[in-house]
């Protein structure tokens, strides 16, 4: 970490700009797309104006001239078609195909726009504000559900920066609108609707970071700042600074985040941490990627230092629950030792409403330290039709790109190092010749094998495992045990098969191998021939290699474990399994693949709002609820029933607490050696830094009268204003109050 974030900015701004001049292409007058060279890109067209802009020759400008036009000239500009305003996502499209195509283009023109207004030849400014109110229409339009976090983030920094940059009010109100709309949405479950994304989690950051600099509206301004504290708690409650990586589940990850390889995420992260393991190249994949190179390069992020302080240290374990959709039960666990990160969703990962199931989550993930480069190896899990692999066309999409797509419904659950996995069929028309749960390490290289208490030697030729017998690996770091339940037979004795191919481990679970045939209970998973979804699901404990003296060691510890699995008459299957140390159980519906419960070493789980914090109770601890009381260690919230979060960063004596809506409750927020009050409290934050004697409180409307109660001096601020001198008076008891804002 010898360069500082402004060194790193400055290389990355190098890195991308160099990139794009390199992508430029004269006789189209756009950069033609990274990777696909016969492709021209209105974002990487918008990005290299920027470049150009920022040095603005006259040769200069008349490149970026050149380059907006021909971005703007991809608008749909005739009305009556269903999407006037937006635009073609590449050149050669012959119609608008991804309605996100409006977001990102209206992302860099307001960037554009904004940032270099002096230079840009005003009859250029004009065309390009036409755009920008004709774009409006279309995001108006679409109206994006909330649950769609980064599309509805843009949208809102678009319409109000857009309205802003127009000077036409009603697309500033309905952005403003929109972001309360999304709070109150998000402030249901907890953590934001699309999840902990190595892409889209930077993406969402971005959004709220340039929104929060540029609007002129102060009460925005804060909403934005404390949404990007919140996307910033996110991911540092799910980061292991170890492994340098994103632990999962992930709502949203590309072949970069199931395989390690650095995102647009990871350089976010290592421009500001300086740590070169996030930008590692992966030799899991046959291409790795990192994008985003300008705008992290750009933007001013606003990370918190007790944000930051967690992103480089945890006191571990550590582990994370949180609830990203409380009305369909998704819940999230992330669990970091010291040699490993493991993480499970409650359920298949959805958008909208009625949500529509998306396909590439990382529903389990598994992340371990090796010796042997690149230094970590993983773990994943894909319900596959017809055996696919990475980079096979799947549904009717042409989409071939390193991805491998995810084609069952999913039910988990976790609990620390253990978790179970469940899949179903999605519904389906379409013959198949095959359906099969696949679990898949990759680092597995020179790794130890045991397929019960038998060694293995796993080459070309599968191995049968039977039914129930765990498969144990010692790789790395750690010990790992794959446990295959038994999977519904749909007509074919699918086997269980176990292969290893160099780095890659391969069990696969088969439901179905057989002719290609359609199966008509499963063609809409309800009408005169349903009567359940199949079963197939494992269970996986993972263990620091310190803890046994080998894999034998291991496997016996497995072996001696419980397992149960059995179906009730109202078609809910139960799966439970125990091993010393500690228990797991999960049970979910057949019918719906929706989860009906789960205990935890014997008790029942609720889902969490929030909270996390290092598992003996030292370091930072984060807390969300809406209970009216909230106690972490020695910090004690009284706030009513409004949505909150309290962090306690005990030791860095800092202490933060927010209210992420606009419902007004009295305060008292009492910490080791400091206690504020206030009579009327809404949508804000009060940051109590007890080592600096520094109170900090951000907030939008009225603030009621402040009281404090701390020895010696303090200094108060309110939305960065220095407030000490506004002291009405003090009691008796030493209790300094201070007049309403």
């Amino acid at each position: 970490m010898t360069a500082t974030i402004d060194e790193r900015a400055k290389q990355l701004y190098g890195e991308g700009s160099a990139s794009l001049a390199a992508l430029w292409d004269e006789d189209a007058g756009m950069c033609r797309h990274d990777g696909h060279p016969d492709y021209h890109s209105p974002r990487a067209t918008l990005g290299y104006a920027g470049v150009l802009l920022r040095e603005p020759t006259a040769s200069n400008v008349e490149r970026a001239t050149v380059a907006i036009r021909a971005a703007l000239g991809l608008q749909e500009l005739r009305e009556q078609d269903a999407h006037y305003g937006n635009f073609k996502w590449m050149l050669e499209d012959e119609c608008v195909t991804d309605l996100n195509g409006v977001e990102f283009v209206l992302d860099g023109l307001n960037f554009l726009v904004r940032e270099y207004a002096a230079v840009i030849p005003p009859d250029l400014a004009t065309e390009m504000r036409e755009a920008i109110r004709v774009g409006l229409i279309a995001i108006d339009r679409l109206d994006v559900h909330p649950s769609y976090t980064n599309i509805a983030l843009s949208d809102i920094c678009n319409s109000i920066l857009g309205g802003e940059t127009i000077e036409d009010d009603q697309y500033i109100e309905r952005g403003a609108r929109r972001l309360d709309e999304w709070f109150a949405f998000t402030n249901l479950s907890g953590a934001p609707h699309e999840y902990n994304s190595p892409t889209y989690l930077a993406v969402d950051i971005a959004r709220m970071a340039f929104l929060a600099e540029q609007t002129a509206d102060q009460d925005i301004a804060i909403k934005a700042r404390i949404a990007e504290e919140r996307l910033w708690m996110h991911v540092a409650t799910h980061y292991h600074p170890g492994l340098a990586k994103l632990a999962g589940p992930h709502s949203r990850s590309y072949f970069d985040g199931w395989t390690g390889a650095s995102g647009y995420l990871s350089l976010l992260l290592w421009r500001l941490l300086g740590d070169d393991a996030l930008r590692a190249e992966t030799p899991y994949t046959a291409r790795s990627r990192e994008e985003g190179h300008l705008g992290v390069a750009l933007e001013t992020p606003h990370c918190p230092a007790y944000v930051e302080r967690l992103l480089e240290m945890k006191a571990l374990p550590f582990a994370t629950e949180e609830t990203a959709d409380v009305e369909r039960g998704n819940d999230i666990t992330t669990y970091l030792s010291k040699s490993f990160a493991l993480g499970t969703a409650a359920r298949s990962y959805g958008v909208g409403d009625p949500p529509e199931p998306w396909p590439a989550p990382n529903n389990i993930l598994l992340q371990f330290k090796r010796d042997a480069a690149p230094g970590y190896g993983t773990l994943f899990s894909r319900f596959v039709v017809n055996d696919k692999g990475v980079g096979a066309t799947t549904y009717e999409s042409t989409h071939t790109a390193e991805d491998w797509w995810e084609e069952g419904v999913f039910v988990g659950a976790q609990h620390r190092n253990r978790a179970i996995i469940a899949y179903g069929l999605q519904a389906r028309l379409r013959p198949a010749c095959s359906f099969k749960l696949s679990v898949n390490m990759l680092g597995v290289a020179g790794a130890d094998v045991r397929v019960g208490a038998a060694r293995v030697d796993v080459s070309a030729e599968p191995v049968a495992v039977p039914a129930g017998q765990a498969v144990c690996i010692g790789a790395g770091d750690v010990y790992v045990a794959i446990i295959p339940l038994e999977p519904s037979d749909m007509g074919s004795e699918a086997p269980i098969e176990l292969r290893i191919d160099g780095e890659r481990l391969t069990l696969d679970i088969y439901n179905y191998r057989g002719p290609a045939k359609t199966f008509w209970e499963h063609r809409s998973q309800s009408g005169p021939f349903y009567k359940g979804n199949v079963r197939n699901a494992a269970v996986i404990e993972v263990a620091e290699r310190s803890e046994y003296a080998d894999v034998d060691g291991f496997a016996a510890h497995i072996a001696g474990a419980m397992l149960a699995d059995a179906v009730d008459d109202e078609n809910v299957r139960e799966i439970a399994y125990a091993s010393e140390g500690g228990s797991i159980a999960l049970r979910y519906s057949l019918w719906d693949m929706a989860p009906v419960g789960r205990r935890f070493d014997g008790q029942p789980c609720a889902a969490p709002m929030g909270h996390a914090g290092a598992v003996d109770g030292c370091g930072t601890q984060f807390v969300q609820s809406r209970d009216t009381l909230l106690q972490v260690g020695g910090v004690r919230l009284l706030a009513g029933g409004t949505p909150k979060w309290l962090v306690a960063d005990d030791d860095a004596h800092l202490y933060v607490f927010v209210n992420p809506s606009d419902d007004e409750a009295p305060v008292l927020f009492e910490t080791p050696e400091t206690a504020v009050e206030c009579e009327t409290f809404g949508f804000g934050r009060i940051e109590i830094d007890e080592a600096g004697g520094r109170i900090a409180i951000d907030a939008t409307g009225e603030i009621g009268p402040i009281r404090v109660r701390r020895a010696g001096d303090v200094a108060l601020t309110v939305n960065d204003i220095d407030v000490s001198d506004m002291l009405l008076r003090t009691t008796e008891e030493g209790v300094r109050e201070f007049r309403g804002i």
